[in-house]
């Protein structure tokens, strides 16, 4: 059943959310070669994961696989025949080469067939399951299943739905105009204080532009100017808000999934009409407050790593 302020109800979307997150977590941690500390258990990344190897990389490996649509057995960190199977048949789809070894390209293939298979869809008034199944190519039972919804008869206005993507025979889709999911330790490379980037709001497609105050757990910036201020509030609906926001980043050529909130608070430094700066996270990223990651600014992330452009 969809609530009105628009979560998902139902164990199983919980879960299903949950490890794609872990999945996309994981993926990066693999590109960036360290370790890192999930769900309580301190998980290291092996490179060239293969037949016969056992851990909890593996068992990452095939919920991975899981969600991707390659592999349907124990999910029980045994990289045996099942596990190399869909691997194969991942590489072989993928144009790689069918070695069954995870390796790089390989785990790039399965977060691009992570990204496409779901978007999101917030319902309009006056739409039914039915017209939104059509529209988004997809089936009314599979809304239902991936959403846990009771009546398909009764949807609330502003809810979101997941939109399962079915995967795409003989090849692995593209990721939508280069829009990448980046680690924050990488943005941070190439988004130094003081640099400037712009902003694309994925729910309204204003831009405006931002520059880096400062912030180490994540991304403190200002609006450049007062017109950049007065976009931005445009895009937030006329009013400051707390809320998570999924944004894209525009730094040089690179496009890059992140989230927002916009309320000013704590120090300015750019005389642009915003009495402070606010937050922008990336994959990865933490509060200043108390360390830790927060669930709605990465669910943001990953929501804006599917934005098309339109």
């Amino acid at each position: 059943m969809v609530t009105t302020d628009g979560q998902i109800a139902g164990s199983r979307f919980m879960k299903y959310r949950l490890s794609r997150v872990i999945c996309l977590a994981i993926m990066f941690l693999f590109l960036i070669g360290g370790q890192s500390v999930l769900m309580g258990q301190e998980v290291s990344i092996r490179p060239g994961l293969k037949m016969n190897m056992v851990g909890a990389d593996v068992e990452y490996l095939q919920d991975c696989l899981n969600q991707a649509g390659y592999f349907d057995g124990a999910i029980d960190g045994r990289f045996g025949p099942a596990t190399r199977a869909g691997v194969l048949q991942l590489q072989k789809e993928a144009g790689l080469s069918p070695d069954g070894v995870v390796g790089h390209a390989t785990w790039g293939a399965i977060e691009a067939l992570i990204a496409q298979k779901e978007v999101v869809h917030v319902v309009q008034p006056g739409e039914t399951l039915w017209a939104i199944a059509r529209e988004l190519d997809t089936t009314v039972s599979a809304l239902v299943d991936a959403n846990g919804i009771r009546n398909p008869n009764r949807l609330a206005v502003g809810a979101t739905l997941v939109v399962p993507r079915t995967r795409i025979s003989g090849k692995v889709a593209s990721t939508n105009i280069g829009v990448r999911m980046m680690h924050w330790d990488d943005v941070q490379r190439i988004f130094p204080k003081a640099a400037s980037a712009t902003v694309i709001d994925v729910k309204t497609g204003l831009r405006f532009q931002i520059r880096r105050l400062f912030g180490t757990n994540h991304a403190d910036v200002e609006p450049l100017t007062v017109a950049d201020t007065r976009t931005m509030k445009r895009a937030l609906g006329g009013k400051w808000s707390w809320d998570r926001r999924p944004i894209v980043i525009e730094i040089g050529t690179s496009r890059i999934a992140a989230s927002m909130n916009g309320f000013p608070h704590g120090k300015s430094t750019i005389d642009n009409g915003f009495p402070g700066h606010f937050c922008v996270h990336f994959l990865g990223s933490r509060l200043h407050s108390d360390d830790r990651s927060d669930k709605d600014h990465q669910a943001a992330v990953l929501q804006a790593a599917r934005y098309d452009g339109r």
